[in-house]
Formats: C-alpha cells, structure tokens, sequence
C-alpha cells in the first residue's frame, strides 16, 4: 500500500510516536497534518551530534505543544537498551491509550529502531489500529564517489527478532541496497551465502535518481552477478514482502537454505521486511551492519511525498 498523505486519512484521537532529526522530512507531518490534531504524541530524541537535529526537535514540540508531547531520549549506537530504557513509559502511554487508533511516523527512525518499535507494537496487540505514515526526501546530498556512510563498526541481528541462520542448510542472503557502499559488501564476505539477492529500489523515490544505488554498489553486483538482482518499489512496502516471498518461496514447506535478510535500502523497504516476517512460514534471521559513523555532510534535504503506508 502506498497513498498520499491527505488530513482524512489520519485518525482522530490518536497516539502519535514520531522522531526528530537533522533532516527536514522529519517535520512532513506536522507541516502537512492540516487541522489534525492528535491526543497524545511520543517523540524519540536521537543522540547523535548534529546541531540541526535540536532546531527540528524544537520545532516539533512546538507544532504538536497542544498534546504535550513527551520525548524520549534513544541512543542510536546501543538500541537495545534504549528500548529497554523506555518500555516502562511507552507501555504506560499505550494502557493510557488502549481505546485509540496509533499513529507511527517512521520518516527518520533508524531502520533498527523502526524495526525493533514495530515488533514491540506487534508484540502489544496494536497491529489492527496501526496507521504508518512515511515523508521522503527531496533529494539525497551525495556525489558520485561519497557514500552515506563510512566504514563497518559491527555485523549483527536486530534484537527482537529470535530466529537465527540455520547453520545446517546454506545460507540464502537477501540484502535490500542503498546508498551505504561498501556496507553491504561487507555483509556479503561476513556471511558467505550460498545464494545472495540484491533487492535495487526501482522505481526509486525520483526518476532521475535511477542509476545510484548500482553505482555505489557496482562492487557486490559484480561478485554475485546481474540475474541475482531484482528491482522492488522504493516506497510500497507490500512490493518488498511479495518480493521476498517469491524469492524465498515461503508457504511451500521447509526452505532448502537457512534465511537471512539484511535492510539496508529504503525504510519502507524495511516495514516490507516486517510485513514479511510477521507472517512467513519460516522466519529469517534479519542483520544490520552497523556503520563507524554517518556521512552528515552529503545527506537529504527538503520534503518529498509524504504516504500513508499502512491502514487498519
């Protein structure tokens, strides 16, 4: 599902958890939301070192300061216990909010935080009044030659999610690429897979952006070969899930290789992921390689669409 945002998609009374960042997008909602209004909103503080990231903060406590929004503060470099810091209060705002629709604005969660949230809302019963809203970037900063991030600090599973390669099968890698370089080869040599799956967002956010992802991953393309690289909608979640159920062949018994499957394309490539293991057959075991540090040079500017990625 992808829809354009309009003011009567989104739910009255709802609880809003959002994130601020240094990117404009992540003020999509509150520049666009209309007169919508919602009765309760969590806002997650990230912690790296970027000044803008305090302006657009400020900015959203004061386009949602009717609700007293409450903000949460969320390490990127230790998720796990950030999570875990703030379970107390978040399954407090959820009892406090039992009866009301809810309202994720996933635009600049990190893709393990965006994944980890939305296990725990799965896992407290909130699925069926989930809406997921998502604002692209305009554009991405970047040239020719200057990834969005640099070097590898740690490969390893998203903490939430139980199943792990089955070491005695081999191993079937599908890896969602992005802007990162060489993250995902590095994923690629660390697990050593049988078979590998690129997954290239096409058609990506923009027309003339075709091209960039295969650019800065022409190295793992070379290694694993033109006819294991499928192209899947940038920003239709449902695309991605029926994507790798197709290449996984899920449903039809047990899976000749253990299953692994690496998020490092688009976010809502990520909530495809999700969809996707939430109902498989056979769950995978879902890595992340995590990078020294993020490019906050050549980064993303301005707003592009904002969608509705998931209705009740």
């Amino acid at each position: 599902m992808k829809t354009p945002l309009s003011c009567a998609l989104l739910p009255s009374g709802a609880l809003l958890i959002a994130c601020s960042s240094h990117e404009e997008r992540c003020e999509g909602l509150a520049r666009r939301k209309g007169n919508w209004t919602p009765s309760a909103v969590v806002l997650f503080h990230y912690d790296d070192e970027n000044p803008k990231r305090e302006q657009r903060h400020k900015s959203l406590l004061k386009a949602f300061g009717a609700c007293e929004p409450i903000s949460l503060q969320f390490t990127e470099g230790d998720p796990a216990k950030s999570v875990s810091d703030n379970v107390a209060v978040l399954d407090q705002l959820l009892a406090e909010n039992a009866s009301r629709p809810l309202v994720l604005d996933m635009s600049v969660f990190t893709k393990r935080h965006l994944l980890m949230t939305l296990r725990w809302l799965d896992d407290r019963g909130c699925w069926e009044r989930l809406h997921v809203i998502y604002s692209e970037p305009e554009d991405y900063v970047v040239s020719e030659h200057v990834p969005l991030s640099f070097g590898i600090a740690a490969i390893h599973q998203i903490p939430g999610f139980c199943a792990t390669p089955d070491i005695s099968r081999p191993l079937h890698l599908v890896v969602f690429l992005g802007y990162e370089g060489d993250r995902a080869l590095a994923v690629y040599e660390y697990i050593q897979p049988m078979i590998t799956t690129l997954m290239i967002a096409c058609p990506p956010y923009r027309p003339e952006w075709e091209g960039r992802t295969e650019n800065f991953n022409r190295d793992i393309i070379k290694l694993v070969g033109q006819d294991n690289v499928l192209r899947v909608d940038a920003v239709d979640p449902v695309a991605s899930a029926g994507a790798m159920a197709q290449c996984f062949r899920d449903g039809t018994g047990r899976a000749p290789h253990g299953k692994i499957i690496c998020p490092l394309g688009t976010k809502p490539q990520a909530l495809g992921v999700y969809l996707f293991v939430r109902d498989c057959l056979e769950p995978p075991a879902i890595v992340y390689a995590s990078p020294m540090r993020h490019n906050h040079e050549f980064y993303s500017k301005g707003i592009g669409t904002t969608w509705v990625l998931k209705q009740p």
